[in-house]
């Protein structure tokens, strides 16, 4: 894996603001701007530079072409770059793909033979329109490209093949700065074991949890099409989507409450399309019914495995460095607890539970069912096999998510029992994405401490919630907040002599 294999572009060209430099808040002066070159930017263009022929497209109100060189030329940045279009000078912005086609003519090359690097959607809907590549930048401009260079194609295959351990280095630096704060050593307990944890995720010595962000996959599945295990209506999920769209859920309300961004994603539901603030990747209207033996084809399950990498290559892109995942569908605690039943080797009696309150002789019925779907699916399948079998599109959504951000070396914390079976599935593709992941609190449903005690992780804290939606995982954003604030803005012992 290396930067060779850009050779095959004729040029590359980058957006600036949170791709190759810090965005500065709008309405900031051109005079006051000051440039901050990201993680991986210069070691990333130098390698670049070698290979091919290098560009900028830069979506700007007022800033000129002059500008940017000038604002790139601090940091020895400018001369790199043997053309910048300043969206201003055109008077066209992206997402239209005119000014990305004018930088290709500039230079005298085709236009499908370019990559195009950059943050936002906005930047990809061009790029495709102008019949470029695209590939959305990350935490490490460097990384980002390596892994886009060696599989262009695909964001979950890229995760999958390309790791991304914690490195423990930075959490042991980290825990040497807590033991010299004014405060007893060990003090805080697990939050600086926390602490530690996301700085050897990150390869930061000082961790971060902002910006965060929540995606929540929402699809439904065909057991709850009738009052097999559950008495409530499949259109739930539907209506719930709608809900958390408007604000009016308490995973809204929570993302809301603790500043976290929030993306609701349609992998499977039924009902509807166009749902105003739920994003359209529908894949299917819900999965078959689990008692048939296959509820979906093995195609749909790479889909939705892909659905959730993308999903997370998009957000960290974005900025987010905390990623929380959480779920809706009706009728998914069946699907749970015969995905941890599967993966941990436990029986149906001991992981399947009540879901959303269910009567004994609906549980009853319900563990027969877990028991029966799980006993038909041989040892050893599989991973999207597995999931054509008895998953479930939002749970396969998860488990893409989980794996890409851990590639991309943001943490993911999760949420209930449904967001740790998509973590077995998770540990099935990639072990290693596992190391990444924060467990926010456990589940009043049984297959939840087996899961925790299968991944090898402790909850944060247990609350008693049975909701989902992320709710869980949002909760914990302020309390990682909190101690990467006292990280870098406690006195150390120092300061008192």
């Amino acid at each position: 894996m290396n930067f060779h294999d850009a050779g095959r572009f004729e040029a590359v060209f980058f957006d600036v603001g949170n791709t190759l430099v810090e965005q500065a808040n709008p309405g900031t002066p051109v005079s006051e701007l000051r440039t901050v070159v990201l993680p991986g930017v210069h070691q990333a263009i130098e390698k670049l530079r070698t290979v091919t022929r290098l560009g900028i497209v830069s979506n700007t109100t007022v800033m000129t072409e002059q500008d940017l060189r000038s604002l790139l030329s601090t940091e020895g940045l400018s001369s790199c770059f043997e053309l910048v279009v300043a969206t201003a000078d055109l008077g066209v912005h992206k997402p239209s793909p005119l000014p990305l086609l004018h930088a290709a003519s500039v230079m005298g090359v085709d236009a499908s033979r370019c990559l195009y690097v950059g943050d936002i959607e906005s930047d990809a809907i061009a790029a495709h329109a102008a019949g470029m590549e695209f590939c959305y930048t990350g935490p490490d401009l460097e990384w980002a490209l390596l892994r886009y260079f060696a599989e262009p194609t695909n964001a979950l295959d890229r995760a999958v093949c390309h790791s991304s351990e914690p490195e423990v280095e930075f959490g042991l630096s980290l825990q040497e700065h807590l033991d010299q704060l004014v405060k007893p050593v060990g003090s805080l307990g697990s939050l600086e074991v926390l602490a530690s944890h996301l700085a050897s995720t990150q390869r930061h010595r000082f961790p971060r949890a902002d910006p965060a962000a929540v995606a929540i996959f929402c699809g439904d599945h065909g057991i709850a099409a009738d009052d097999t295990v559950t008495p409530w209506p499949q259109e739930i999920t539907w209506q719930m989507s709608a809900v958390i769209a408007s604000g009016k859920a308490a995973s809204s309300i929570f993302a809301t409450s603790t500043n976290t961004y929030l993306e609701i994603v349609d992998v499977g539901l039924v009902g509807p399309k166009g749902v105003d603030g739920v994003r359209p990747e529908r894949i299917r209207s819900g999965t078959d019914d689990l008692r048939s033996g296959m509820v979906m084809s093995v195609e749909n399950a790479r889909r939705a495995f892909e659905v959730g990498a993308e999903t997370a290559e998009r957000l960290v892109a974005g900025g987010s460095r905390l990623l929380c995942v959480g779920e809706v569908g009706m009728g998914n605690t069946t699907i749970a607890a015969c995905l941890i039943a599967y993966y941990t080797r436990s029986a149906a009696q001991l992981v399947t539970g009540r879901g959303a309150g269910i009567d004994d002789a609906t549980l009853d019925r319900k563990k027969r069912i877990v028991e029966e779907a799980v006993n038909k699916v041989p040892a050893g399948l599989d991973v999207f096999d597995v999931v054509s079998r008895i998953g479930g599109l939002e749970i396969a959504a998860m488990a893409g998510f989980i794996v890409a951000a851990s590639s991309l070396r943001v943490p993911v914390i999760l949420d209930g029992v449904i967001t740790l079976s998509a973590a077995c599935l998770a540990r099935e593709l990639a072990p290693w994405s596992i190391k990444s992941c924060i467990a926010s609190h456990c589940s009043s449903e049984p297959a939840a401490e087996v899961a925790l005690q299968y991944l090898g992780l402790e909850a944060m804290f247990n609350f008693g919630l049975r909701l989902g939606e992320g709710t869980g995982a949002l909760l914990a954003v302020p309390i990682l907040r909190a101690v990467c604030d006292a990280v870098t803005s406690m006195a150390s012992l120092s300061d008192l002599a």
